[in-house]
């Protein structure tokens, strides 16, 4: 037969499996062919031709190897028989991957190398003695289930080492269809996991999943005519027509739809070994009814964030975004049958967002690396498209501009990922975090993206349950989010009005500061050309002189209470709670005698309590310390009011010992597994009667009261305090005061920062 001819008149036909398994057949035809040929009749029981891999499957296309296996009885002379078959083949041109073993020697390289063992889960005999690939597949495949325990650990080794080289297939502008995370080759890894039984897969869909990619292939070796898997830009505008899309933007959405399928199906395969493996006896039964809680309604079970059992899916729309942050924050997945939960039972969120929805997808955002596969995950159950329908203009679509390496949807992800570092250098990193997300929303549109951007979050932020100060602050940064790189590389930094023209649009310190940290994570998300040293130190250079020229101290909140509160100091109850019922939570104020380390015990009683603290403010008048607070419970409702003040008196009794309680409790809490280092300041220039010191850090259990305790350790009294957690985060700023009523020397002041610097990034969350 005329091989090339027949082969090649296969590119004139419609791409897709039919046309795949027309080759298939030629080429068997052809290598059955050349067999023949090189084996006599007599011999053919004692030599097989194998197909293993693609040719094994039958997945074969214009590009790709022949993997073949020339099998024969041990003793058997072959070295002649396989030069006679190798070498039509290589006349040809066609790229080979071969061996030559017997079945023993097959069995044996199976169990050292685990690439023999995925190209033999899918052996087909070709011609000759087709016992052979019976004999071997059940030999390789009864040892591969026997050692699975250990073996697919190393195999999930191999995913991940491949998955950092290759990077991810759904998020690359250029991706290796093949090799990247959530390709071709995690298909076939999917189909070996399944093969040991630890494990099941959705067949049916990856099947589907793996046709439609092997399209997308097969149209790329058509073009190319050579074998590479790597869609390269050049490349794309013409697979896209291949395939029938209308421009190569289509084509990366498809490719990264189907790959976020096939990761999705390995994340969750990967994940279930991996807590399986650690689970055995005794040990199993006793994880399987541990339940520890990890926020209100969720809590977490066998290594995955599963619903409470009491978890009220159909009336609670902020549940969603809570066990989205709650799973983030601890570094553990959602299981997938919660996922399924929530989808179909979940209530649309009200319109504004309640606070506790804003916090949770905060906290979601500032969760670092581990927002990755958090996200994928709600994003693949269809959750986010019903809290951010928005997001749909951005997923999966691709770059227009040669520096950048992921899709948008992913670039944004990144972007929110390294605001994490600059959390500390913000006033807001909660309008830091929600603008490194959004500030490229407006690409996938017709207008500048930057102006179709703030119109776009305009509309969003007030949604969110924004502020109208702050969804004006989140537009500035979304409008202006290329103002400093593009005025530090193309303007002139020693002529005033560049600076001017800056200052102009920034108009605040606090603003510049967020634009600037917005601008570096921009820069570290988008590659190496982006966040370049020497790009960066115009940026920084440009960022010194605005500052400079708005010589505007920072406008920070009025510490004092309202007059209302005020005058409850006037009051001659030793201890004064009142409480009323607000939106997702309970005002609290608490008026008290003064005394050092009041504030933190008040705190701690408060954790005790598993009272979620989200601001608060203190201010002492006429040795009365007025005390206001809204909290959320961390589970179910609220403690009674009485309970509360009875547990007040006996810690300032000195009968309750809360630090020992807050310590007790933190033990047996997951620790977030991603943590920024905290920051304290002295901000200058605000207050004339006390020292102001601001504190930025990661929130955790008991966080107010271990930092309070640590500024009355110090011996310095705490005037009034002004508390706030945004999300995952706080911003809690103290004005502090000596004993004897004066500001605190330089010394003294560096004494305290140095101690608040110990408690937050080396004491761990026990008092």
């Amino acid at each position: 037969m005329d091989y090339l001819k027949e082969r090649n008149e296969l590119r004139s036909a419609p791409i897709g499996a039919e046309r795949r398994r027309h080759l298939s057949d030629i080429t068997d035809s052809f290598l059955i062919e050349i067999f023949k040929s090189a084996v006599a009749k007599k011999d053919f029981h004692k030599v097989a031709l194998i197909g293993v891999g693609g040719s094994g499957r039958q997945s074969m296309t214009l590009g790709s190897d022949l993997d073949l296996v020339l099998v024969h009885e041990n003793g058997f002379k072959i070295d002649e028989i396989a030069q006679k078959i190798w070498y039509p083949i290589w006349d040809l041109g066609i790229k080979l991957d071969h061996s030559v073993r017997t079945p023993t020697q097959v069995r044996n390289m199976a169990a050292e190398d685990i690439a023999v063992v995925l190209g033999w889960l899918d052996a087909r005999s070709i011609v000759g003695n087709s016992e052979f690939e019976k004999q071997i597949s059940t030999a390789v495949l009864q040892d591969w289930r026997a050692f699975a325990d250990k073996r697919l650990l190393e195999l999930h080794e191999k995913v991940l080492e491949r998955k950092e080289k290759f990077g991810e297939l759904a998020q690359l502008i250029e991706p290796d269809l093949k090799e990247s995370y959530g390709g071709l080759r995690d298909v076939t890894v999917l189909r070996s996991v399944a093969a040991t039984w630890k494990s099941d897969i959705p067949k049916v869909v990856l099947d589907q999943v793996n046709e439609k990619l092997l399209d997308v292939r097969d149209a790329l070796h058509t073009v190319l005519d050579k074998p590479s898997d790597k869609l390269i830009r050049q490349e794309q505008p013409v697979v896209a027509q291949k395939l029938g899309f209308s421009d190569a933007d289509q084509l990366i959405r498809h490719v990264s739809s189907l790959a976020r399928v096939i990761a999705h199906h390995s994340d969750v395969t990967w994940h279930r070994i991996k807590s399986a493996e650690k689970k055995s006896g005794l040990f199993k039964k006793l994880r399987t009814e541990n339940r520890s809680p990890l926020a209100d309604g969720v809590v977490l079970q066998d290594d995955y964030v599963v619903l409470a059992r009491d978890a009220k899916t159909t009336e609670d729309a902020t549940l969603g975004l809570r066990l989205a942050a709650a799973g983030a924050q601890s570094g553990y997945l959602i299981s997938p049958h919660t996922l399924e939960r929530l989808a179909n039972e979940l209530p649309t969120l009200n319109t504004p967002w309640p606070i506790e929805a804003r916090d949770s997808f905060v906290s979601l955002l500032g969760s670092g690396r581990q927002l990755i596969p958090i996200w994928e995950s709600i994003d693949f159950a269809g959750l986010i498209n019903n809290w951010i329908p928005v997001w749909n203009r951005v997923r999966g679509c691709p770059q227009s501009s040669q520096v950048h390496s992921f899709t948008v949807d992913r670039h944004l992800l990144e972007t929110a990922i390294h605001a994490n570092k600059f959390t500390r250098d913000v006033s807001r990193p909660d309008l830091l975090l929600v603008g490194s997300l959004f500030h490229d929303i407006g690409k996938g549109g017709v207008k500048d993206h930057s102006d179709e951007g703030a119109e776009i979050i305009k509309d969003l932020a007030p949604k969110m349950g924004f502020e109208k100060q702050d969804c004006l602050i989140l537009q500035g940064l979304v409008q202006h989010h290329l103002l400093l790189p593009e005025t530090a590389t193309t303007r002139d930094l020693e002529d005033p009005l560049t600076i001017k023209t800056v200052v102009d649009k920034v108009q605040t310190e606090d603003f510049l500061e967020l634009l600037h940290a917005l601008t570096l994570a921009d820069a570290l998300a988008t590659g190496p050309m982006a966040s370049s040293d020497w790009r960066q130190s115009l940026i920084g250079e440009l960022v010194a002189k605005v500052k400079n020229e708005l010589r505007g101290e920072r406008i920070d909140k009025d510490p004092h209470l309202s007059k209302e509160k005020q005058e409850l100091a006037k009051r001659k109850e030793d201890v004064i709670v009142e409480a009323n019922q607000i939106d997702q939570g309970l005002s609290l104020t608490i008026v008290v005698e003064d005394r050092t380390g009041l504030l933190g015990l008040i705190a701690g009683v408060l954790s005790v309590h598993r009272l979620l603290v989200r601001s608060a403010r203190t201010e002492t008048i006429n040795n009365k310390a007025v005390t206001t607070w809204r909290v959320t419970p961390e589970f179910g409702d609220a403690p009674n009011l009485s309970q509360i003040q009875e547990s007040l008196r006996l810690a300032l009794n000195g009968q309750l010992d809360v630090f020992e309680k807050l310590a007790l409790r933190v033990q047996y809490l997951p620790q977030p597994v991603s943590v920024t280092a905290s920051k304290i300041l002295e901000i200058k220039g605000i207050s004339n009667s006390a020292t102001v010191i601001e504190v930025r850090a990661h929130d955790e259990p008991g966080f107010l009261s271990k930092i309070a305790h640590a500024i009355s350790e110090t011996g310095v009294d705490i005037q009034a305090a002004i508390v706030e957690t945004l999300g995952s985060e706080v911003v809690d700023v103290f004005y502090v005061k000596e004993p004897n009523g004066e500001i605190l020397s330089d010394k003294r002041c560096q004494e305290l920062v140095q101690a608040l610097d110990y408690a937050c990034n080396h004491v761990p969350a026990t008092i």
